[in-house]
Protein backbone atom coordinates (compact mmCIF):
# COMPACT_ATOMS: atom_id res chain seq x y z
CA UNK A 1 0.00 0.00 0.00
CA UNK A 2 1.53 3.02 -0.95
CA UNK A 3 0.93 6.23 1.22
CA UNK A 4 1.26 9.70 -0.40
CA UNK A 5 4.29 11.66 0.37
CA UNK A 6 2.81 14.98 2.14
CA UNK A 7 4.52 18.29 2.98
CA UNK A 8 5.61 18.89 6.15
CA UNK A 9 3.61 21.17 8.43
CA UNK A 10 4.88 23.06 11.60
CA UNK A 11 2.94 23.44 14.80
CA UNK A 12 4.18 26.06 16.84
CA UNK A 13 3.30 24.93 20.80
CA UNK A 14 4.72 28.01 22.49
CA UNK A 15 4.67 31.48 21.53
CA UNK A 16 7.90 33.08 20.66
CA UNK A 17 10.20 34.29 23.56
CA UNK A 18 11.44 37.42 21.68
CA UNK A 19 11.55 39.08 18.22
CA UNK A 20 14.59 37.25 17.37
CA UNK A 21 13.21 34.06 18.30
CA UNK A 22 9.70 34.73 16.03
CA UNK A 23 12.07 36.03 13.51
CA UNK A 24 13.68 32.50 13.20
CA UNK A 25 10.33 30.58 13.62
CA UNK A 26 9.32 32.61 10.71
CA UNK A 27 12.50 31.54 8.96
CA UNK A 28 11.48 27.82 9.42
CA UNK A 29 8.19 28.04 8.28
CA UNK A 30 9.62 29.92 4.89
CA UNK A 31 11.55 26.58 4.32
CA UNK A 32 9.03 24.30 4.80
CA UNK A 33 7.03 26.33 2.47
CA UNK A 34 10.18 26.06 0.11
CA UNK A 35 10.74 22.43 0.51
CA UNK A 36 9.14 19.58 -1.95
CA UNK A 37 7.53 16.62 0.31
CA UNK A 38 9.77 14.50 2.35
CA UNK A 39 9.38 10.58 2.84
CA UNK A 40 11.81 11.34 5.78
CA UNK A 41 12.09 14.42 7.96
CA UNK A 42 15.41 13.37 8.87
CA UNK A 43 16.57 14.70 5.12
CA UNK A 44 15.22 18.60 6.47
CA UNK A 45 16.54 18.32 10.51
CA UNK A 46 20.01 19.59 9.83
CA UNK A 47 18.39 22.72 8.10
CA UNK A 48 16.12 23.51 11.48
CA UNK A 49 19.44 22.74 13.45
CA UNK A 50 21.39 25.21 11.40
CA UNK A 51 18.30 27.85 12.44
CA UNK A 52 18.45 26.61 16.06
CA UNK A 53 21.53 25.92 17.19
CA UNK A 54 23.12 23.89 20.47
CA UNK A 55 23.91 24.60 23.14
CA UNK A 56 20.74 27.25 22.95
CA UNK A 57 18.14 24.70 20.81
CA UNK A 58 17.81 21.13 21.35
CA UNK A 59 16.44 19.48 17.78
CA UNK A 60 15.51 16.18 17.75
CA UNK A 61 13.87 13.68 15.04
CA UNK A 62 12.49 10.41 13.36
CA UNK A 63 11.50 9.82 10.14
CA UNK A 64 8.06 11.22 10.90
CA UNK A 65 8.90 14.22 13.33
CA UNK A 66 11.62 16.66 14.33
CA UNK A 67 10.73 18.45 17.08
CA UNK A 68 12.19 21.39 18.61
CA UNK A 69 12.69 22.72 22.38
CA UNK A 70 14.47 25.52 23.99
CA UNK A 71 17.43 23.87 25.76
CA UNK A 72 16.67 25.59 29.22
CA UNK A 73 12.25 24.75 28.56
CA UNK A 74 11.23 20.88 28.45
CA UNK A 75 8.33 22.03 26.95
CA UNK A 76 8.28 21.54 23.10
CA UNK A 77 8.48 25.05 21.38
CA UNK A 78 7.47 23.33 18.04
CA UNK A 79 6.99 20.54 16.12
CA UNK A 80 7.36 19.48 12.26
CA UNK A 81 5.34 16.33 10.84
Amino acid sequence: MNHPIEFPQLSLEQPARDDAEAALLAQLAEHLADTNPLPDLRDFAPQVRQLFPEPAYLVGCGSAHIWLHRAADPQRLALIR
